[in-house]
C-alpha cells in the first residue's frame, strides 16, 4: 500500500477499457463482414466503452489489481455472434476470434506510429520535458498492455479467442474432440492466473507471455522507426 497511487489505476485501467473496446469492435466487425450482424444489431459494433463495459470484469476487477496489487486481469462483455448466419461457420468463427487480438496488433502500430511523428515533426522531446517523459510512458505503455492483450488472448483456452483460431486450424476430427476441453478451460486459466502467486513460484506461463510481447512490441517499434 506504500505506492497506492489512484490516480495511476484509473489510468491503467482507462487504457485497458480502451484496449478491450477495439478487441470487441475488431471481433463484432468482422463477424458483419462474414454476414452475421447480431452484433451490429445490438449495438456492440462501435468504439463506444460503454456497450462493451461488464462492471466486474472490465472496471472492478482490473481497478481492484491495479488499486492494490496482485495479477491484472479483466474482461469485457462477449461479442455474440450467431453462426447460423456465417456462410462458412467452422472458418469464419476462427476468423472472427482472430479479429480481437489482430486489432490489437494494430492498435500498437498505430499507437507507436503516433510517438514516431511527436518525435520527427513536433517539439516533442522526452529527454527534455517532464510532461514528454509521462507521454512518452504512457504511449509505451499502451502499447505493450495492447500486445500482451493479443498473446494472452491467443492462448487456447476457452472462453480465450485462441480456443475458436486452433479449433478453427484443426481437422473436423481432432476439433470435435478438441471441443471436448471446453468446460476445462475456465478452471485451467484462473489456476494459471492465480496459483502460482497462491504457491509463491513463478508464473512461467505470463512469463513467456511477457516475453513474446516484448519482441513483437520491439520487432513494431523497429519497424515504425523508433529503434
Amino acid at each position: 500500500m506504500a505506492n497506492f497511487d489512484p490516480f495511476a489505476a484509473i489510468l491503467l485501467v482507462t487504457q485497458f477499457i480502451i484496449l478491450l473496446t477495439f478487441h470487441e469492435w475488431g471481433h463484432a466487425k468482422s463477424a458483419d463482414m462474414l454476414g452475421d450482424s447480431t452484433a451490429r444489431d445490438e449495438g456492440r459494433m462501435s468504439l463506444n466503452p460503454g456497450v462493451h463495459i461488464d462492471m466486474i470484469g472490465t472496471i472492478l476487477l482490473p481497478l481492484f489489481a491495479s488499486f492494490f496489487g496482485g495479477a491484472f486481469f479483466g474482461w469485457a462483455k462477449p461479442v455474440p455472434v450467431n453462426p447460423y448466419n456465417l456462410r462458412n461457420p467452422r472458418r469464419d468463427l476462427m476468423l472472427i476470434a482472430a479479429a480481437g487480438p489482430f486489432m490489437n496488433i494494430v492498435l500498437t502500430f498505430v499507437i507507436l506510429g503516433v510517438l514516431k511523428l511527436l518525435i520527427a515533426f513536433t517539439p516533442f522531446n522526452p529527454a527534455e520535458s517532464v510532461l514528454h517523459v509521462e507521454i512518452n510512458k504512457q504511449l509505451i505503455r499502451m502499447g505493450l498492455i495492447s500486445i500482451f492483450l493479443a498473446a494472452f488472448n491467443m492462448l487456447p483456452l476457452f472462453p480465450l479467442d485462441g480456443f475458436s483460431v486452433v479449433r478453427g486450424l484443426l481437422p473436423e476430427h481432432l476439433a470435435r474432440g478438441f471441443e471436448k476441453l471446453m468446460p476445462y478451460g475456465m478452471p485451467i486459466l484462473m489456476c494459471l492466473i492465480f496459483l502460482p502467486s497462491l504457491l509463491g513460484v513463478p508464473n512461467y506461463v505470463f512469463g513467456f507471455l511477457s516475453e513474446a510481447s516484448y519482441t513483437i512490441f520491439n520487432l513494431i517499434a523497429k519497424i515504425v522507426g523508433l529503434r
